[in-house]
């Protein structure tokens, strides 16, 4: 297991050096931004990351286009991404509609405001799904997947994969107050907090469900051999939360609120349960593609 063990202090070094330089950062960029220091330890960690993915993906001969799951042609790839972005689209239009089905989530915005707003947040959608879809699936589905796949079986990089992808998502630094918010040392308080969620059972559903994302992303890349479709469908899902997000408020009243978690009002155990039946038709039905399909190097 050492491309999870690798990957694991790849975290955790980046989450220490970004709370090093978070006081004096924030400091030089307080004045451009709106939000507190706290906000500012992910995003640097992922920047830090950068350069220890690029030695890890190094070191497991990865560092190349099939290696991280861009062996397809350019013409395929651009298909495949289509196909897994309306695949993503319709699994989350459905979830969509269901929860408004159920009455957990319901409409916020007048009839007469739907237009303009649309057809902003649809363009912010499409770029910001997109963005996410590419960066993330790299990180995940390519380099993760693919250094844990090199020593293990599949099933092993599925477990390992789905559950960083998971538990990052719960990492969440919290501000601090009082003196100890103008010490030096004021990133390493917030980033003490930033792990406290896993000690609370409230997370239970959203993990799951973002678990069985992960494994649904996993076997796609298992049985495609790249990450195109993995792309398409994450950006198609960001798509649609984003769109749905802004024009439905979660109702506090509904007695089908266990269907969702409160990672951000949308997945739950409803989404659990469907990606489980997808992953597995995926699994069954689809098989690795042949080595024609990939360009060479």
């Amino acid at each position: 297991m050492r491309a999870f063990a690798y990957f694991v202090l790849l975290l955790l070094v980046s989450l220490f050096f970004s709370a090093l330089i978070n006081y004096p950062l924030y400091n030089l960029l307080q004045e451009s931004m709106s939000n507190g220091p706290h906000k500012l330890i992910n995003t640097v960690a992922k920047l830090i990351a950068i350069p220890g993915f690029i030695l890890i993906i190094r070191h497991f001969a990865i560092d190349n286009r099939i290696g991280l799951g861009y062996g397809l042609a350019k013409s395929e790839f651009l298909r495949d991404l289509l196909r897994g972005w309306l695949s993503g689209l319709l699994i989350l239009m459905l979830l969509s509609a269901a929860l408004i089905l159920f009455g957990v989530r319901s409409v916020s915005i007048p009839a007469e405001a739907w237009l303009p707003l649309l057809l902003k947040t649809t363009l912010v959608a499409l770029i910001g799904g997109l963005l996410i879809g590419f960066i993330e699936e790299t990180f995940f589905r390519g380099g993760l997947f693919g250094a844990i796949r090199r020593d293990h079986g599949f099933a092993v990089t599925l477990l390992l994969s789905s559950l960083f992808y998971a538990g990052l998502h719960f990492i969440k630094p919290l501000p601090v107050s009082g003196d100890a918010a103008g010490a030096w040392y004021s990133g390493l308080l917030i980033l003490s907090g930033a792990f406290v969620q896993f000690t609370e059972w409230q997370i239970a559903d959203s993990f799951i469900a973002l678990f069985g994302l992960g494994a649904f992303f996993a076997v796609v890349r298992e049985r495609t051999g790249n990450i195109a479709y993995c792309i398409g469908a994450h950006a198609g899902f960001v798509f649609v939360i984003k769109i749905v997000r802004k024009f439905t408020d979660l109702n506090p009243d509904s007695t089908f609120n266990f269907m969702v978690g409160n990672y951000d009002g949308m997945i739950g155990y409803l989404s659990a349960a469907g990606l489980l039946i997808h992953t597995l038709i995926v699994y069954r039905f689809w098989r690795r593609p042949h080595a024609g399909r990939t360009v060479t190097q």
